[in-house]
């Protein structure tokens, strides 16, 4: 019942912010990456570093496959998951995005560096095969790091 005043009880607002801790333990719990999901993230990242080292037109393909690649694998995980998940939860979750960003802009570097400097295009495969190790990884450690974030009750009644 609320009070004169219009606003909610104490009681009220405990069961309010269990519900929210609830919701948020739910939510944690449906966010669980299927096994292919960081694999298939870590081929297109792949494909990303790998264009920098392709000649001319055969770059630009590789870019627009990753481009059109990137939403169909985002679309058919929310789809079949029903969550959709575009960006961090807490402090942990975005430290975890940047530096996967991070070690992919190093990575398309190299392959651009490898292309510009005249190296065999061989050489392409250290930054891909790090690109998809690095996405594979700290994906894993992002979606770890989001659960907890989501499940954490950081609403504590005064």
């Amino acid at each position: 019942m609320a009070n004169d005043s219009g606003g909610m009880t104490p009681d009220e607002a405990r069961a309010a912010l269990d519900d929210v801790a609830h919701d948020g333990a739910a939510l944690a719990a449906r966010v669980v990456t299927p096994w292919w999901y960081h694999p298939t993230l870590g081929l297109i990242v792949g494909v990303f570093v790998v264009a920098q080292v392709l000649p001319g037109a055969w770059s630009i393909a590789a870019v627009a496959l990753g481009i059109i690649a990137i939403p169909v694998l985002t679309t058919t995980y929310a789809r079949r998951y029903g969550v959709a998940i575009s960006k961090p939860a807490g402090p942990r979750g975005r430290r975890l995005m940047l530096t996967a960003l991070v070690v992919l802009v190093a990575c398309m570097l190299s392959g651009l560096t490898i292309r510009l400097v005249g190296l065999e295009s061989g050489w392409a495969l250290i930054p891909v095969i790090v690109a998809f190790a690095a996405t594979v990884i700290l994906g894993r450690r992002f979606d770890e790091a989001l659960r907890r974030e989501l499940s954490a009750t950081s609403i504590e009644p005064a």
